[in-house]
């Protein structure tokens, strides 16, 4: 019976079908075992996470005591220098409190509003005629010195990642451009633990959820891209 099977076996891959046939069943084979080696070693040399994006520092301007904007002179997007006049604001006059709301009436004391750091603007909060109170934002710059990815990686994978190791980024919203950094730190504490509320698993059929860990990663930008604060990348950090 064994001796029929084989002769038989061979007379198919003797026929030119046969061989066509076998060639193509090795050809999946060997393409299989390459995909699942190549598969294997990006899992063991890499980790990579679309959950990231681009962080800056978001500045804040406004006014120290109560006023009113008599004049704004810059608008979304405008790249800001330290020291640049962004607006023009005056204590209104209170013997017309009519004329607060508006500018029928000058204000006195006129003061100007300097950008604290070179940037872009990232928001307007407020426009000439309003009357803001102390400490209210103007506009909010993006301070440009400093711009880092924050990536949020699972639990069951931070304990692969220490500072230094090498990081390629993929920037969405330049098209797939990729940059170079480095994981810079890892946070003390998972992103929930800084939700405003708690998680509190009281019910007694617990239902575990894995938890991510924001990590910081360093940029370096030698092109200049201009990077928008909360935009999408995905990293690919070299574990090994």
């Amino acid at each position: 019976m064994a001796n029929k099977l084989g002769e038989r076996i061979k007379s198919v891959f003797s026929t030119r079908r046969g061989q066509i046939i076998f060639s193509v069943v090795c050809a999946f084979v060997i393409g299989g075992a390459a995909l699942g080696i190549n598969i294997w070693y990006q899992n063991y040399k890499y980790m990579s996470t679309n959950n990231a994006s681009i962080s800056a520092p978001l500045i804040p301007v406004g006014a120290l005591t109560s006023c009113q904007i008599i004049s704004l002179d810059v608008d979304y997007g405008s790249y800001v220098e330290r020291g640049q006049r962004i607006a023009i604001v005056g204590m209104p006059r209170s013997d017309n409190p009519t004329n607060k709301q508006g500018l029928k009436e000058i204000p006195a004391g006129r003061a100007s509003i300097e950008s604290p750091v070179n940037g872009y603007v990232a928001a307007v909060w407020a426009y000439p005629g309003a009357v803001i109170s102390a400490g209210q934002p103007i506009i909010t710059v993006y301070d440009i010195s400093e711009t880092w990815v924050k990536a949020n990686i699972a639990e069951t994978d931070i304990y692969r990642l220490k500072p230094g190791q090498e990081v390629e980024i993929r920037i969405d919203s330049l098209g797939g451009a990729m940059l170079k950094g480095h994981v810079e730190g890892i946070a003390a504490a998972t992103a929930a633990s800084f939700s405003l509320l708690g998680q509190s698993n009281t019910n007694v059929n617990f239902t575990k959820v894995a938890q991510v860990v924001p990590v910081k990663i360093s940029l370096g930008n030698p092109d200049n891209y201009i990077l928008i604060p909360g935009t999408s990348v995905e990293v690919k950090i070299t574990t090994r």
